[in-house]
């Protein structure tokens, strides 16, 4: 297993996940910090700087929107991005009673986000599905995830669903 101080074979694609479509390139003379390791993939940090002019400001809701936020507002914030850090419990398949999953659609059980205790429900595509049954395994375990909210609030009992963009164990 690869650690500390890495440097690429030449000029490489940076993915937003294992598998996942390439976002950048990193080149040869770049230097990287290992930080997590999944299947085969390193997840890296790096440095470096860029123009001013180059780069813009994300969307400040965020880091802003918590659980209780999308239960006060759930017509509101149905397709806002978040980034959050959670807890997973469980990886299930959706049934009947959980109005706003479809039938059979694996999700994870959660609780979060950071210090909030709210359960949550995270559906997962089959992109993310072998890794969430990988983190689903270890459970309970830390993620970050980044998502799009479905539901501030489903029925019958209020639990925010969220749709699974990327997870990464932390």
């Amino acid at each position: 297993m690869l650690t500390g101080a890495l440097a690429p074979t030449g000029s490489i694609s940076l993915r937003g996940a294992p598998d996942g479509q390439a976002i950048g390139t990193i080149g040869p003379q770049s230097t990287l910090q290992a930080v997590a390791h999944d299947r085969g993939w390193v997840r890296v940090r790096t440095e470096g700087w860029v123009r001013e002019t180059e780069v813009t400001a994300t969307d400040p809701t965020q880091a802003t929107i918590s659980a209780a936020d999308l239960r006060a507002d759930p017509d509101g914030t149905r397709g806002k991005t978040v980034r959050w850090n959670i807890e997973v419990l469980a990886l299930a398949t959706a049934d009947p009673l959980r109005k706003g999953l479809n039938p059979d659609e694996p999700y994870l059980l959660a609780r979060g986000p950071g210090n909030e205790s709210a359960l949550l429900y995270v559906a997962v595509p089959p992109s993310l599905l072998a890794l969430a049954r990988t983190v689903a395994s270890r459970a309970p375990v830390p993620v970050a995830i980044v998502a799009t909210v479905r539901s501030g609030r489903s029925e019958p009992v209020g639990v925010p669903i969220l749709d699974a963009q990327s997870l990464v164990k932390r």
